[in-house]
């Protein structure tokens, strides 16, 4: 009887790995992974940390859709933001929603607004050297007891992939890409726009879900801040 229920547990816990972890564009995608990311300023001082955890992993038609809670905390581990991401992956490529980037952190402001996506899409197909990427792009405006407040634009532009390279961070060595692209945001706050333009470099394995490492600079090429992969689980 024993031996019966150990066998029957077994292959419940072996249908349901089968069910729930998924291999994507190389990636293997399940519940429960994740890592933990750490940001500094220019002069290497610790700022914060961005902690991804993935909730759920589904089939939907020929797509893996994989949702994925984010938090960003200060440099005194006090909760910044807290978001839910989705990421959808066809085989060829992987887009990312970054409309959760919208919710909660964003919000505070307008407890009792309302966020209106219009464009909302950012591709990594499976990378190689030279590439050159789709653009990416997000934009939202945000209404406050019916009233438009802010309108918000981040577009991703000159997206291009550089050769391979190997990089060391806390997390591990990894085999991995650069990516730069220009990223140009604009706020239009009650009428009055506010645009800032960025370079951005990003680091990614084609084996991952997340940024290996990336850094922000001004158009000047000036460090502002860079992320680096902290701890994987």
């Amino acid at each position: 009887m024993k031996r019966s229920f150990l066998f029957t547990f077994l292959l419940i816990a072996v249908a349901s790995a089968a069910t729930y972890a998924q291999t994507c564009m190389g990636i293997t995608l399940k519940a429960g992974m994740g890592c933990e990311m750490v940001t500094y300023n220019a002069k290497d001082k610790m700022t914060g940390k961005m902690t991804y955890n993935v909730t759920d992993v589904r089939r939907d038609g020929g797509n893996t859709v994989v949702k994925v809670d984010f938090e960003s905390t200060d440099e005194k581990s006090k909760s910044v933001q807290k978001s839910t991401l989705t990421y959808t992956c066809s085989g060829n490529e992987l887009v990312a929603d970054l409309s959760g980037f919208m919710q909660n952190g964003q919000n505070q402001a307008f407890k009792d607004g309302e966020v209106r996506l219009k464009t909302n899409r950012l591709v990594y197909p499976a990378l190689s050297a030279g590439q050159t990427l789709p653009d990416g792009k997000l934009e939202a405006d945000m209404y406050n007891n019916g009233s438009l407040m802010v309108e918000m634009s981040i577009d991703m532009t000159n997206r291009s992939v550089g050769s391979k390279e190997n990089l060391i961070v806390p997390a591990g060595a990894f085999e991995v890409f650069k990516i730069s692209s220009d990223m140009t945001v604009k706020s239009k706050v009650m009428g009055m726009s506010i645009p800032a333009n960025l370079k951005v470099v990003t680091y990614r394995a084609n084996n991952t879900l997340f940024d290996i490492r990336s850094e922000t600079y001004s158009k000047n090429g000036k460090l502002y801040a860079y992320t680096v992969l902290s701890k994987v689980f």
